[in-house]
């Protein structure tokens, strides 16, 4: 479970920074909203296959992975929020 639960924030912290990098990167292009909408996928699916593999088929990793994950996302929500002076 320590492992899901660790995973789980990675997946969060990788899923969140490529978001940055996408949004960061798609005023580089002629049609941002295409790479928007690519990455966004990407994105999905990646986060989706890492909690399948974390999970391997027990509801209670499954679910540690997700709290994992949202706990990243509050963490790094505070701290844009909050940046240090």
């Amino acid at each position: 479970m320590v492992i899901a639960f660790i995973g789980g924030i990675i997946l969060g912290f990788l899923f969140l920074y490529s978001l940055n990098f996408g949004v960061a990167e798609s005023k580089k292009f002629k049609n941002p909203s295409l790479f928007i909408f690519v990455t966004s996928i990407l994105r999905i699916f990646l986060l989706l296959a890492g909690f399948y593999y974390l999970a391997q088929n027990s509801g209670y990793r499954f679910f540690t992975a997700l709290i994992g994950a949202i706990l990243s996302r509050v963490y790094i929500v505070y701290f844009y929020k909050n940046p240090k002076k």
